[in-house]
């Protein structure tokens, strides 16, 4: 078997992280699986901050609209969150985020290549694929996603320390106008195992609809948009289904050795409240980029351990929320219906709090995860 370079890097895999990985990177060669880079359909929503991260100033194609509220919908339809006077952030199409972030990569691209063997010799790895190639490299950046084979054949360690998510979405034309500035978050502990529905307005008429947690979602995407959609836009029209994964990281999970570092997916990086992963991924492929060219991979697994993402407490948040009773997030929502989050710190929003019966027995998680998510919200999405 032939090997074609030695490479100083090889990333595997051309996701977000894998592609910003490469923008900083000489004498660096990706290995994609896939034919082409820029085909997955799924949409996404992305803060102000994690463009900003990236040195990205966004626009069109690249979103498809800007998002000034993110409205949290409890299970008797009263809704939390106000519109702010400039937007916060963008949805975006993945497929398009992907072309904008592959026009800036430095790093050789070879397509249609998946990786079958890793094997680790006098201080380099050899990386074999489907097509019989072999290629050294001194690092490798695991890129490769939820299944992620890196992950799998070096990590083996990391085998028990993965909590998956499952989704199913949809992309739907609504009878009734949508207001695309606005996301949605739809909560229903009961419905929902660890997870929640949602709507990502494309354009006036357009949106991606999903349903994701812990369980196959599918028959619980049709009786959202049988009842929730058709009740909120009138009849719809479905036009493509899609299913994913993702993954969270547990405590313990080891993200670097012996040159090989995991980011995006890989890793286990997604945010485990809401589930995005995204900001994580460029975030992580960057950092990951920036050790390589520094000589200090070994800094790696301590600035990925240092980013609110990654802390314990943000994983004791998301289990006290998708804890919480039915009961609980509708007075919640009672509370919190037109309000921000900050409205619960003044007496007067303190005392509706104590007046609810199951906000009065939660109320230290409460305290605890509104705590949490705010002071880390701005490296979630």
């Amino acid at each position: 078997m032939a090997i074609e370079k030695i490479y100083r890097t090889i990333i595997i895999g051309a996701g977000p992280a894998g592609l910003v990985a490469g923008q900083h990177l000489d004498n660096a060669l990706i290995l994609e699986r896939k034919e082409k880079i820029g085909g997955d359909m799924q949409f996404i929503g992305m803060s102000n901050k994690s463009f900003a991260r990236q040195g990205i100033k966004p626009n069109f194609p690249l979103v498809a609209s800007k998002i000034y509220k993110i409205e949290r919908v409890m299970p008797n339809n009263k809704k939390i969150g106000k519109m702010h006077d400039s937007h916060i952030g963008y949805v975006v199409e993945k497929a398009s985020l992907e072309k904008f972030l592959l026009k800036r990569v430095n790093a050789k691209i070879k397509l249609n290549r998946k990786v079958v063997a890793l094997k680790f010799k006098d201080d380099l790895w050899e990386i074999k694929t489907n097509r019989g190639e072999s290629f050294i490299s001194r690092y490798i950046i695991g890129a490769d996603g939820a299944n992620s084979i890196v992950r799998r054949e070096i990590f083996k360690e990391n085998r028990e320390k993965l909590q998956y998510a499952f989704g199913t979405e949809a992309s739907i034309v609504t009878e009734r106008n949508i207001n695309f500035g606005i996301v949605k978050i739809y909560l229903n502990n009961e419905k929902y195992s660890g997870g929640y529905a949602w709507v990502f307005p494309t354009s006036i008429r357009t949106a991606r609809v999903g349903v994701g947690g812990k369980e196959n979602s599918k028959e619980e995407l049709n009786n959202f948009l049988e009842k929730e959609i058709k009740r909120d836009y009138g009849n719809h029209q479905i036009l493509s289904f899609v299913e994913g994964v993702t993954c969270t990281q547990k405590s313990g999970f080891k993200f670097s050795k012996l040159g090989v570092m995991l980011v995006g997916d890989a890793a286990g990086l997604d945010d485990p409240i809401f589930k995005a992963g995204t900001n994580q991924a460029m975030l992580s492929g960057k950092i990951a980029s920036e050790c390589i060219v520094a000589n200090k991979t070994f800094l790696y697994e301590r600035k990925i351990k240092s980013l609110p993402f990654a802390n314990p407490k943000i994983f004791e948040a998301s289990k006290t929320l998708y804890s919480l009773n039915n009961q609980t997030l509708n007075e919640l929502g009672e509370i919190l219906e037109g309000q921000r989050f900050s409205y619960l710190k003044t007496l007067h929003g303190l005392l509706r709090v104590l007046s609810k019966k199951n906000l009065r027995k939660n109320i230290i998680k409460l305290i605890r995860f509104i705590s949490i998510w705010k002071r880390n919200q701005d490296y979630l999405w």
